[in-house]
């Protein structure tokens, strides 16, 4: 069942399906952890239903956003949101895999990447399902969304990613192998004295060695 959600920022919505896999937390940290000028030109894959580039629009005013999901019903899900807040200017949204961004784009298009990829390392026995799929590396990997990623940026463009703390090392070696450096890294713990489960990671195309760990951040109930 369709609903519509108000993202309580700059009276901007976004259409969801109640039975399908909605957006967390995740994304909003990781819209509000991405820094990006007027005049730039960003790629987002793994994009769901569309909260992050939605948000973009109004919280870092981007020349153009080209989003890349590879499912048909969020897909549509965002083009209604595109839509319904009079966005078609600004959003792109591309029904393709995230590794075939070069059917609509040229190499070293973008000057910001950002992406909420699966988190999970792919089971054997997993189903298809458009939850799984938005959790799981059934459809891509880390690997593909981190090349894909080294592939559209430009030479100093830079990366915006969540992911698990339990995969920070997978992310880091990744990321290098691909020449983005890490530039910036933030952990988010759900409470306080609690484990960490997620962090938000800034890397830069053909940037030099060293990172700075921001302070922390708490999630909290209103991440907007």
């Amino acid at each position: 069942m369709e609903r519509i959600d108000d993202l309580q920022f700059e009276g901007l919505k976004l259409v969801q399906d109640s039975e399908g896999y909605c957006f967390t937390s995740d994304s909003v940290l990781l819209a509000n952890y991405v820094k990006c000028p007027k005049s730039a030109k960003v790629v987002e894959f793994c994009a769901g239903s569309g909260v992050i580039s939605v948000l973009l629009t109004k919280k870092q005013h981007p020349k153009i956003i080209h989003a890349f999901e590879i499912l048909k019903e969020p897909y549509e899900l965002f083009l209604k949101s595109v839509k319904l807040n009079g966005l078609e200017d600004i959003i792109k949204v591309h029904n393709l895999p995230l590794e075939n961004w070069s059917e609509v784009l040229p190499s070293g298009f973008a000057d910001v990447v950002v992406v909420n990829p699966p988190y999970l390392e792919k089971k054997d026995d997993e189903s298809l399902t458009q939850k799984r799929v938005a959790v799981s590396e059934l459809l891509t990997n880390l690997e593909s969304v981190v090349k894909s990623a080294s592939e559209v940026l430009k030479f100093g463009g830079k990366l915006f990613m969540v992911h698990r703390t339990d995969r920070l090392v997978d992310v880091l070696v990744t990321l290098r192998k691909y020449k983005l450096e890490p530039k910036r890294l933030s952990i988010v713990y759900p409470k306080e004295n609690a484990e960490p489960v997620v962090f938000l990671v800034e890397a830069v195309s053909g940037g030099k060695k060293g990172v700075r760990v921001s302070p922390s951040t708490q999630l909290t109930g209103n991440a907007l």
